[in-house]
């Protein structure tokens, strides 16, 4: 038998081995850190009231008066939030927060809008929440480009709300 075939051929670096090893376990560390945060972030949360909301952002966007609150946080931007609140409360709190809290005079309910049973049906069909014509959404942008949407039923008092933050 020849040398060649006996003794097979070193690797050209050492480090590099080295480095392939390091980039591999930064990996699978990146990969543990990622499904954790997946998990805190991606599940559905469920309060009586806004005062045990976590964290403070979704917290903030959510009005006192709510209650049977459901938080869905997407990670790391937005979150989606379903909760039962009266319109006089929802609007006395868009009044002061998107309004007074800017140092604006606000009257939410003249900026309401009907909400088009296509675009409800494509949207909300598939977790059961029927239409109807007294639905109304309410739309709110940020100096920072994050926006808040509100759809509500005032009959039932069943809000949705999805904001988009950074």
């Amino acid at each position: 038998m020849s040398e060649a075939s006996q003794n097979p051929p070193k690797s050209s670096s050492p480090i590099l081995g080295c480095l392939l090893q390091a980039l591999g376990a930064a990996a699978i560390v990146t990969a543990i850190v990622g499904c954790a945060l997946y998990a805190y972030f991606e599940l559905d949360s469920n309060y009586t009231d806004r005062a045990d909301v976590s964290p403070e952002r979704g917290r903030a966007l959510i009005p006192p008066a709510a209650t049977d609150i459901t938080l869905d946080r997407h990670f790391p931007i937005d979150h989606e939030a379903w909760f039962t609140i009266e319109e006089k409360d929802l609007n006395a709190f868009f009044d002061e927060h998107y309004g007074r809290g800017r140092g604006q005079e606000l009257d939410s309910y003249s900026e309401r809008r009907p909400v088009s049973r296509e675009k409800f049906e494509e949207r909300y069909g598939s977790v059961g929440w029927a239409w109807h014509e007294g639905i109304v959404s309410y739309s709110y942008w940020a100096r920072n480009g994050g926006g808040q949407t509100y759809i509500h039923d005032p009959s039932t008092g069943r809000t949705y709300h999805f904001s988009r933050y950074w």
